[in-house]
């Protein structure tokens, strides 16, 4: 062998020792990263922390200028809803957002996609880049085969005859995606355990004060029996009652139902029961007391907020019942003698109109007389063929027990017992809340 065959096969195999030592020395300095990275977020369960510590090191080690995380929902009406955005930026530009059409084809593709001249890439015609992003290289957050979010870095700091991302960069980024996913993952669902554990507790809490707020035992009244009860759909609800003394001899009867469920019902129901005890001290008749409570919630709620509401004033002395109601379900009064009248005197529900007014009316209580108010959860109680209560089914049992007047509170028990046999004891839709009142001399 020649000596410039030997002069070139040295250079050939210093060549290749230098390419193996790079790719080595490539290698080493990858595991570090990988080592680097699994060390910084393994120990934590904080989601915003974690994603930081992934997209810092990305960028570092593929020389970006920027990067995010984007968290993807699983709503298959809107697969590309972002639920967190976390921006990690080297640079003084301003902070890059993922491009919906980049994020649409990751949720389609689930796969790693570089891009070194995004105006001029076939897949993404017509797409309106941000002017300032030269290269974009993206990599899926797959955990259990789903796509839980989308890894991607801006800007490749090009050096020397380097022009944007190479095939290393993605295999890189790839693998960073691949070991952290899964990390993001348990991170996210741990803080939505911890939320929704928080948020019982609240809901619990709320839901003890509810029923602190509603009576604990029946007034004893003169030649009277008078009972409630209420049951709500969800932890706590929008359904109210009340007994509020106002002399020796009147008492304040009240029956309320807020539009809408769970929470935001049982807030404005505080409010509202707040209302009808403070007016009831200088206030004495019902149309006076639902006009003043109509326009302080018109004042204080918006216009898809309303409540129903019957209110009575209970005369013992005289034996009468002056009443008003804000649209409310008639309450029906059964007669010593089995017939029955629905009260249906008042005005529109308080909240959706100011400045209305409240007819009144009296009727008289004779010995033996029971009245019924309810809420609609009573009547709209459906089984799992959609079959409501209905009113019809309610009045042939009050009709049926008209003869126990004296006792409002098994009334009620039976009421609420075929109401819930009705709909098969399963979830309730609405609050259930009824009022049982009868003379008994």
């Amino acid at each position: 062998m020649s000596s410039e065959s030997i002069q070139e096969q040295t250079l050939l195999d210093h060549q290749r020792l230098e390419q193996e030592n790079r790719r080595l020395r490539r290698a080493v300095d990858e595991l570090a990263i990988l080592n680097d990275l699994a060390l910084a977020i393994s120990g934590s369960l904080d989601s915003e922390k974690i994603m930081r510590s992934i997209i810092s090191r990305s960028i570092r080690a593929l020389e970006a200028e920027q990067g995010d995380i984007t968290l993807v929902a699983e709503d298959q009406v809107n697969p590309a809803q972002t639920l967190v955005r976390s921006m990690v930026s080297t640079s003084e530009h301003s902070p890059l957002h993922l491009n919906q059409n980049l994020l649409g084809w990751m949720q389609i593709n689930k796969k790693p996609l570089m891009i070194n001249d995004p105006g001029n890439d076939k897949r993404f015609r017509n797409v309106q880049w941000e002017h300032s992003i030269h290269s974009v290289l993206s990599a899926p957050l797959m955990a259990r085969s789903r796509l839980i979010g989308i890894l991607t870095v801006y800007n490749k700091r090009t050096t020397g005859t380097e022009s944007g991302f190479t095939e290393s960069d993605q295999r890189l980024l790839s693998i960073i995606a691949a070991q952290s996913a899964q990390v993001v993952e348990n991170a996210r669902l741990y803080e939505e355990e911890q939320a929704y554990h928080f948020m019982r507790r609240e809901l619990e809490l709320a839901a003890s004060i509810q029923q602190k707020m509603l009576p604990a035992v029946s007034p004893q009244l003169d030649r009277y029996a008078v009972c409630g009860r209420n049951l709500t759909a969800q932890e706590v609800g929008g359904d109210y009652f009340d007994y509020i003394q106002m002399d020796n001899h009147r008492w304040a009867i009240c029956l309320g139902d807020i539009s809408g469920k769970g929470l935001p019902a049982s807030l404005l129901m505080s409010n509202l029961q707040a209302i009808l005890r403070g007016q009831t001290f200088h206030l004495f008749r019902p149309g006076e007391i639902l006009k003043h409570a109509n326009h302080q919630l018109y004042q204080s709620t918006s216009q898809e907020k309303f409540a129903t509401l019957f209110l009575a004033i209970l005369d013992t002395k005289k034996n009468t019942l002056l009443y008003s109601s804000g649209g409310h379900e008639f309450p029906y009064l059964i007669r010593s003698d089995g017939s029955h009248l629905r009260l249906q005197t008042g005005g529109l529900p308080l909240g959706m109109m100011d400045n209305m007014e409240y007819p009144e009316e009296t009727v008289e209580l004779s010995p033996g007389d029971c009245l019924f108010v309810f809420s609609d959860g009573v009547t709209d109680a459906a089984n799992s063929n959609e079959e409501m209560f209905g009113e019809e089914r309610l009045e042939k049992l009050l009709l049926e027990h008209s003869g126990e007047p004296k006792q409002p509170e098994k009334l009620i028990e039976r009421i609420i017992d075929a109401c819930l046999d009705h709909c098969e004891k399963k979830q309730l839709f609405d609050d259930v809340t009824v009022i049982a009142l009868s003379r008994n001399e």
